[in-house]
């Protein structure tokens, strides 16, 4: 049997708003912070979820059907699926995340004041703040990634024809319609970073398996049709099994400049727009995609490829052939396709000539360039300002008369079409809504879309219900499953993607073989997993001495740090004061405690805190050794010093050693930003950032305060 397994992380947007203000009104109450929500949701997960802690991860679980949760940078709840065997596989467990996630929204929901809402989308853009989060791609592969690049990129780029979310390019002036909202965020051929630089190929390496690499796909979107996810994997996995059996199905489909072929194809929803060649010829998105095609038709049966591989080709063919008529002939199928025949029906219903967007989109950009060149100091006329009426016009605006009259439109047009594009945007986040308030949702319930896919086979096994509970066959999901399963609730266990490690039984279950079937514990070695193995030894004493119903530490400051999060500073106090009094976990209490001075306005008691922590600091991990270093840069700043060399000890430990415990201290940090000033706020704020995820150290070369710092060794 062929060997191919991949899966799906998927992050989401969240938001809430709280009761209304008046009973029996319509009026929307405040907003919920967005850090209480997600700690809120890990805390319902926890409590509500069959699952079992991450190893190396205050921030995140492993479920019952082999996936994970967990809080990933920018404060997104994000669910990735088990390790599947199949594309049929892929589309259950995507869609059993979004039905745990939307789960626990509904407990925040129930438990929370009448009227209070937590909504969770699918989508990859933020339309006010320009951010952009992912949902990536993994897929098990033997060859080089270095070997893989040319026979995937001309794939990446040209398969946005079926896998594209649609929606707006998020990072223009007008309302320009997009295959891709998130391909106006990637601007390189290759990249290392997953959170800046984005690229279509991305040159992560960790295999988080034994004898086999990991393709890592950070050019994707989540995606509502089943067609369209089905047809993302299934593909793309086809073709990874190609490249590695050395058949080299990207040999003459190379793009003479991947990255324009991209933002080309990205614009064009006909799908017909010539793309160059690397040896000069001229090929459409669906041509390309023809050729990879035909090569995994002649090559379906070899026994490299997978069972399923022929039922892929048919789809494929099947869904190029519906492309040659696009948009239209994919209006019911393909998310783009659905989302372009919407937003088309409801521009009309507002009086806006769809077909003219091409016309605004470019006038808008010519406009916002004369106004920017008008003013010469970088502080623009508004756009909506310059074209509002009025008796005396810019010359700017009034040299583009003719163009109007020649197109048959006025100003008037354009007025409307600006006050709209935020409308537009709503509906576009609406669309991916989780639940039935959801557009997409809503459209299915009806009936009037087709992109649902039937699995081969019948019976419980194809249900969403089932992917909830129960993981796939086929991999070492099965086994992780079913030992979280087992062990969730009945002592001290911890999971992560190659282990699971029993501390009541000094045990750990070997998953590094990606298709492991069989149980096979080994006793824990003395040098493996120090942390972990200290927070067994403690736990064990402090049960012996304070009797078997006594709370374990660990739960306690776990405890301390939701209640900072919540505002209960008082509660958290109490519960630090006593941890301190049992010298717990020093110094990483001491900088909770100064947490708590900080945001409670008791700046020497938190200084006081941080000496302590100072003062034992040999006897801390790295991360926490570094979280020391923050806190003393914090009152450097206060004190007017210069901060340098705290920030080039951070900076070498940075280096040597990978951080990967998520940090939420934000809050914190919005507390002190009127007495840290701006400049060193952001510059912080990043440097948080990448104390909970070294993949976040790029962004601090944005900063003087980063690059001036001299680094040093000790």
């Amino acid at each position: 049997m062929a060997e191919l397994l991949f899966g799906v992380e998927t992050e989401y947007a969240i938001s809430g708003v709280s009761s209304s203000a008046t009973a029996g009104t319509a009026n929307p109450g405040a907003a919920i912070d967005r850090e209480a929500i997600v700690m809120r949701l890990l805390e319902l997960a926890r409590r509500q979820l069959i699952q079992l802690p991450d190893l190396n991860s205050s921030n995140s679980i492993f479920l019952r059907n082999g996936g994970r949760f967990y809080i990933d940078c920018g404060l997104h709840p994000e669910l990735c699926t088990p390790e599947v065997t199949n594309p049929w596989d892929a589309v259950r467990y995507i869609q059993a995340g979004h039905r745990v996630l939307a789960g626990l929204a509904a407990s925040f929901e129930a438990a929370a004041a009448p009227g209070t809402q937590v909504m969770c989308f699918r989508g990859n853009v933020d339309y006010t703040s320009g951010a952009t989060w992912g949902c990536h791609e993994s897929y098990m592969h033997r060859m080089t990634l270095e070997s893989l690049q040319p026979q995937l990129i001309p794939h990446l780029v040209t398969r946005l024809i079926y896998t594209g979310a649609g929606g707006f390019n998020p990072l223009a002036r007008g309302l320009e319609f997009t295959l891709s909202p998130r391909m106006a965020h990637v601007r390189r051929v290759i990249t290392e970073s997953s959170t800046s630089e984005r690229g279509i190929w991305h040159t992560k390496s960790e295999p988080l398996c034994s004898g086999y690499r990991r393709l890592h796909v950070l050019c994707g979107e989540s995606l509502c049709s089943e067609t369209a996810t089905f047809l993302k994997l299934g593909v793309t996995a086809l073709i990874v099994a190609m490249a590695d059996a050395g058949v080299n199905p990207g040999s003459k489909v190379q793009l003479a400049d991947p990255l324009a072929a991209l933002h080309t194809i990205a614009g064009d929803v006909t799908c017909q727009s010539a793309l160059l060649m690397e040896d000069g010829s001229l090929l459409t998105a669906i041509e390309i995609q023809r050729r990879y095609l035909e090569m995994a038709e002649a090559h379906a049966s070899d026994a490299f490829m997978p069972p399923w591989a022929a039922e892929v080709c048919i789809r494929w063919r099947r869904i190029l052939h519906q492309l040659e008529g696009a948009p239209h002939s994919v209006s019911k199928t393909l998310d783009w396709g659905i989302k372009h025949a919407l937003y088309a029906n409801h521009a009309r219903s507002l009086g806006i000539r769809w077909n003219d967007l091409d016309f605004w989109n470019e006038l808008i950009s010519e406009l916002s360039l004369s106004l920017v060149l008008r003013e010469g100091r970088g502080s623009a006329t508004p756009l909506e300002t310059a074209v509002a009426p009025r008796r005396r016009r810019l010359k700017e605006v009034s040299a583009l008369d003719p163009r109007l009259e020649a197109r048959g439109v006025k100003w008037e047009d354009l007025r409307k079409l600006l006050a709209s594009r935020q409308k537009f945007h709503e509906i576009d986040v609406r669309f991916g809504q989780l639940g039935p308030l959801g557009i997409f949702e809503a459209l299915d319930q009806t009936g009037v879309l087709d992109h649902r896919i039937a699995a081969p086979w019948a019976g419980k096994m194809v249900s969403i219900e089932h992917a909830v509970e129960e993981p796939p066959i086929g991999s070492r999901a099965r086994l992780r499953g079913q030992v979280i399963q087992r062990l969730a609730g009945h002592g001290n266990a911890r999971a992560d993607w190659q282990r699971i490690v029993n501390y009541n039984d000094n045990k750990v279950l070997d998953l590094t073989d990606p298709f492991t079937s069989k149980e096979a514990w080994r006793s824990i070695q003395s040098a493996e997993l120090p942390e972990a193995q200290l927070r067994r030894r403690l736990s064990e004493v402090f049960a012996r001495e304070s009797g078997s119903n006594a709370r374990d530490p660990y739960d306690r400051r776990q405890d301390a740090a939701d209640r900072i999060l919540s505002g209960d500073f008082a509660g958290a106090e109490e519960l630090l004061n006593g941890l301190l009094a049992e010298r717990f976990a020093l110094p990483s209490t001491n900088c909770h405690m100064a947490r708590v001075y900080l945001m409670t306005g008791r700046e020497p008691q938190a200084r006081q805190q941080i000496d302590l922590a100072w003062s034992i600091e040999q006897n801390a991990p790295h991360y926490v050794w570094c979280r020391i270093l923050f806190f003393k840069c914090i009152f450097a700043i206060f004190d007017g010093q210069d901060y340098s060399p705290l920030i080039a000890q951070i900076k070498a430990r940075l280096i040597s050693e990978s951080a990967h415990l998520d940090w939420i201290i934000l809050p914190m940090l919005d507390h002190l930003r009127p007495s840290l000033g701006e400049p060193d706020y952001e510059f912080l704020k990043a440097l948080a950032e990448a104390l909970s995820d070294s993949r976040n150290l790029r962004q601090l070369e944005a900063y003087p305060q980063w690059i001036n710092a001299e680094l040093v060794t000790s």
